[in-house]
C-alpha cells in the first residue's frame, strides 16, 4: 500500500451531480467541478444531489470504480447567510460589546465578504460599527477558531438557535449537518439534548418539510411516546398514541389517521417502538422500557424466597425484641419481614418511625458480622439517611458506578453486601429500577425497600412502590401510626392525608411555631407579597431562620406569580440586598438571571466529570468576569467555565418544585398551596410538600385552594407492565 503524507491532501470545489450511495457517514457519487469536469468521490460525507460543496481527500485508485477522490472532510459551498450572521454576531457568548444593532449594521454591510474583511481588513469592520480595533481583533481570531464551519453555523442560526444549540448540532453531526438536516430535519430530536418535537418542527416547517412528510409523523409518534414516559406511562394503547400524535401533527390531509397507523406500524416492525397484546388491548412501549419492566417482574415475583441469612434461625422474634426492644408492633413485623425474606417492603408516612424501624435492621444485621449497605435515589435522601441511621450511604447511581452514561455494575459484578437497604422508594423510576436488582445476588443478598406511598410517584416513567404495595409481589409492611414523639408537624402533616387542614399550632418554647397556616390571599400578586414580607422582616428577624440556609420556598410550578421562576428572581432580589447590599440586575425577558455571588442554586442534572448529582443545591462563592462560576457542593469547590453547558444545569434554588425537593428535608418550608394551581392540586402533593419541613411548614394560599387541594384525592393510575405482569402472577398464583 502506497505511503500517503499531507501532501497528498487537494481541495476541489463544487456541486454533486450524482449520489450512488448515501449514508450518514458514508456516501459515494460525482461531482462536476467549477470548471466543469467530473470526479468520481467516495468517503466520510453525507452527500446530497445538486448540494454545492467542497471536498478535501487525497486521490486513490479503486479495483473496480478507477481514480477516485477519497474523502475525508466535507463542507458546504454556501455564501453567507446575512440573517444568520447577524444572529451569530449577536448571540455568540465569546464576542463582547456586539448586540442586535451592530450585528445587523456588519452584516448588511459586508454581507457575502465578511469571511474576507474580517481577516485582512478587520480596521474596516471596526470603522463601519464604531467598535474598538481590539474588539475587531477578539471577533476576528473568534471567527477564525471555526472557520471551516462557520457557513454552517451561520445557516442555523437564521433559525434562532442558540449559539449552544447550533454548536452541539454541528459537534455532533459534523460540517454533513445542513445535508443530514435537509434529509431528516426530526433526527435532531434524537441525536441532541435538549431539542424537543415542537422546536425542531418549527425549524423543519421554516425549511419546507411538509406536513405530511413519513419523517415528520415518524418523530411526531416517537414524541408522544416519549411525552407519556415523562408523564410516568411506561405505555400507550396503541388507538390512543394514534389519536395523540393526529393532534400533534395536524396534517391537512383526509387519510391522516391512516398515515400515522402506517407509520406507527413502520416503527414497531424496525423495533423503534414495541407492540404487545394484553386483556385484549395493544399496549405500545418502548422496547428498553417493556424489557425492563419483564425482567423486573421476574425478579421480584421471588422477593418472597427466604432471607439467605437469617431463614431458619431459632427465634428470630426474640433477636429482634433483644437487639431492639423499643419497637412497636408495626414497627416490630417490619423487621421480622426483613429477616424473613429476600425482599422486603416497608412503606409509611411521616412520622411513623420508618427510619428507626431502619436502624433497628441495621444493628441486627451488622451484630451478626454481615455488611449493610444503604442508599438513597439522591444526594439529600442519602445524606439524611446517613445522618438518622448513624451509617454512611450513597446515591443508587454511585453505588452502581454509573459515570454519566453508563452503569459500571451489572450481573457479572453484583453489589459487595448481604443486605442493601434503598430509601425513599417512590421517587425510583423503571430504569433506576432495574439497574439495581440486576446488580443484586439473590443467593446473597437481601433487599430492604424503604419509602412513603403517600408522597408524589418518580419524575422518570413507572411506579414501582405503588405497584409492589398494589400487586403483593414482595412481603410489605404498612407503618400506619404516627408514634408518639413524633410531634405536631407531623401530625399535621398526615391529617393532610385525611383531608384535614390543621389551623397555625401553638408557640412553642423557642417561641416558634410548628405549623403556620395563612389562608387569606384570594390574589396571586398579594400571596407573592406576603411571602416576600416574610423574607424582608419575619423568618430571620423573628423565628430565627438563616434565609439561605434554613428556609425552602416549595411550589407546584414554574409558572405565574408563584411559581419557581419569578419568585426566584424576587427572592434573588431582595436576599441579595438585603443580606450583601448588592442589586441583583433584573434579566432582559425571556433570559434567565445571572447567578451573583451567594446565591442558592440546584444542580439539575447528574454530571459526573463535576462530580455534581443531580438535586445537589450548593452556594455560589466567585463569579468571573467572563461569567464562569465556582459552586460550593457540600463544601467541594466546583468550577463551572464561563459558556460551558454545564451552566444550563444550575438554577436558582431559593424557590423550587415540590417534586424537585422530594428527598430532602428542611428547617423551614413554605409551601405555597393556591387555587391557581387547582389543576395540579392533590392531597398527595400537599403532603409532600409540609413532609419537607424538618421544624417549622408554612401553608401559604387561599382557603378555597388549600382546601380542596386537602380534599382531592389522586388516584395515580401509571401505565405499567410491571402493575399487570405482577398482578397477572399473583392471580394465576405464581410464584
Amino acid at each position: 500500500m502506497r505511503r500517503r503524507n499531507s501532501k497528498d491532501i487537494v481541495t476541489v470545489r463544487g456541486r454533486i451531480d450524482a449520489v450512488f450511495y448515501a449514508g450518514p457517514r458514508f456516501s459515494a457519487g460525482r461531482l462536476v467541478t467549477v470548471s466543469g469536469d467530473e470526479i468520481q468521490f467516495a468517503g466520510r460525507l453525507f452527500a446530497r444531489e445538486h448540494e454545492p460543496v467542497v471536498l478535501t481527500g487525497r486521490w486513490v485508485t479503486h479495483p473496480k470504480y478507477g481514480r477516485q477522490l477519497e474523502v475525508e472532510a466535507m463542507e458546504y459551498d454556501l455564501e453567507l447567510d446575512i440573517d444568520g450572521l447577524a444572529h451569530y454576531l449577536a448571540n455568540h457568548p465569546d464576542i463582547k460589546g456586539i448586540g442586535p444593532v451592530k450585528a445587523k449594521l456588519i452584516a448588511e454591510r459586508f454581507g457575502r465578504d465578511f469571511d474576507r474583511v474580517i481577516t485582512e481588513e478587520p480596521e474596516t469592520v471596526a470603522e463601519a460599527a464604531r467598535l474598538p480595533l481590539e474588539a475587531v481583533h477578539r471577533l476576528r481570531d473568534e471567527w477564525s477558531k471555526t472557520k471551516e464551519i462557520n457557513k454552517a453555523i451561520t445557516w442555523l442560526a437564521a433559525f434562532g438557535l442558540t449559539h449552544h444549540q447550533v454548536t452541539s448540532l454541528v459537534k455532533k453531526l459534523g460540517n454533513n449537518v445542513l445535508g443530514m438536516l435537509r434529509e431528516d430535519p426530526y433526527l435532531i430530536v434524537r441525536e441532541v439534548r435538549g431539542f424537543g418535537f415542537k422546536r425542531v418542527d418549527k425549524i423543519a416547517r421554516k425549511m419546507g418539510t411538509p406536513k405530511e412528510e413519513p419523517a415528520r409523523i415518524r418523530a411526531g409518534i416517537l414524541y408522544c411516546m416519549n411525552e407519556a414516559l415523562d408523564q410516568g406511562d411506561c405505555w400507550v394503547e396503541y388507538e390512543e398514541l394514534v389519536d395523540r400524535a393526529n393532534t400533534l401533527l395536524v396534517m391537512d390531509v383526509l387519510d391522516s389517521r391512516e398515515r400515522i397507523e402506517r407509520a406507527l406500524d413502520a416503527l414497531i416492525d424496525a423495533e423503534a417502538l414495541s407492540c404487545t397484546a394484553h386483556g385484549g388491548r395493544f399496549l405500545v412501549a418502548r422496547p428498553d422500557i417493556r424489557r425492563m419492566e419483564e425482567d423486573l417482574a421476574g425478579m421480584l415475583r421471588e422477593g418472597g424466597r427466604p432471607n439467605p441469612h437469617f431463614s431458619g434461625k431459632d427465634d428470630p422474634a426474640g433477636l429482634v425484641d433483644r437487639i431492639a426492644p423499643d419497637l412497636n408492633e408495626g414497627q416490630r413485623d417490619a423487621v421480622l419481614a426483613a429477616l424473613s425474606h429476600a425482599v422486603t417492603l416497608i412503606s409509611g408516612g411521616a412520622g411513623s418511625g420508618k427510619t428507626f424501624t431502619v436502624s433497628a435492621i441495621t444493628n441486627i444485621y451488622e451484630e451478626h458480622g454481615l455488611h449493610v449497605i444503604l442508599a438513597a435515589p439522591t444526594g439529600k435522601a442519602a445524606k439524611r439517611l446517613e445522618e438518622v441511621v448513624g451509617r454512611p450511604a450513597s446515591t443508587i447511581h454511585r453505588l452502581l458506578g454509573f459515570d454519566g452514561k453508563d452503569f459500571a455494575r451489572g450481573p457479572e459484578d453484583p453489589i459487595d453486601a448481604d443486605v442493601v437497604v434503598v430509601d425513599e422508594v417512590s421517587m425510583v423510576d423503571v430504569p433506576l429500577a432495574w439497574h439495581l436488582f440486576r446488580t443484586i445476588d439473590p443467593a446473597r443478598t437481601a433487599v430492604v425497600l424503604v419509602g412513603d406511598h403517600n408522597q408524589l410517584p418518580p419524575v422518570g416513567p413507572g411506579n414501582l412502590l405503588r405497584d409492589l404495595i398494589q400487586t403483593g409481589a414482595a412481603p410489605t409492611v404498612i407503618l400506619d401510626k404516627v408514634v408518639r414523639q413524633a410531634g405536631v408537624l407531623k401530625e399535621n402533616s398526615t391529617a393532610v392525608l385525611r383531608g384535614e387542614v390543621r389551623k397555625t399550632s401553638e408557640p412553642e418554647a423557642s417561641g416558634r411555631r410548628a405549623w403556620y397556616l395563612v389562608d387569606q390571599f384570594t390574589d396571586q400578586w398579594d400571596a407573592q407579597r406576603f411571602l416576600l414580607e416574610l423574607f424582608e422582616s419575619v423568618l430571620r428577624e423573628r423565628l430565627g431562620f438563616d434565609l439561605v440556609s434554613d428556609v425552602q420556598v416549595l411550589t407546584p410550578t414554574h409558572k405565574g406569580p408563584l411559581g419557581t421562576r419569578a419568585l426566584n428572581e424576587e427572592l434573588q432580589r431582595l436576599i441579595q440586598k438585603k443580606l450583601w447590599g448588592v442589586d441583583a440586575p433584573v434579566p432582559k425577558p425571556g433570559r434567565r438571571p445571572k447567578f451573583l455571588v451567594h446565591d442558592k442554586v440546584i444542580q439539575t442534572r447528574n454530571n459526573y466529570d463535576l462530580g455534581v448529582m443531580n438535586g445537589a443545591m450548593g452556594i455560589v462563592t466567585h463569579v468571573g468576569r467572563d461569567g464562569s462560576l465556582v459552586v460550593e457542593f457540600d463544601g467541594m469547590p466546583v468550577e463551572i467555565e464561563a459558556g460551558s453547558p454545564n451552566l444550563q444545569d444550575l438554577q436558582l434554588a431559593y424557590a423550587l418544585t415540590i417534586h424537585k425537593a422530594q428527598g430532602s428535608e428542611f428547617p423551614c418550608a413554605i409551601v405555597v398551596v393556591h387555587k391557581a394551581h387547582a389543576f395540579m392540586h392533590h392531597r398527595n402533593l400537599f403532603y409532600t410538600g409540609v413532609t419537607r419541613a424538618k421544624e417549622t411548614a408554612v401553608v401559604i394560599g387561599d382557603r378555597w385552594g388549600i382546601t380542596n387541594c386537602a380534599r382531592k384525592r389522586h388516584l395515580d393510575e401509571r401505565k405499567t407492565f410491571l402493575s399487570l405482569l405482577l398482578a397477572e402472577a399473583a392471580e394465576n398464583g405464581t410464584p
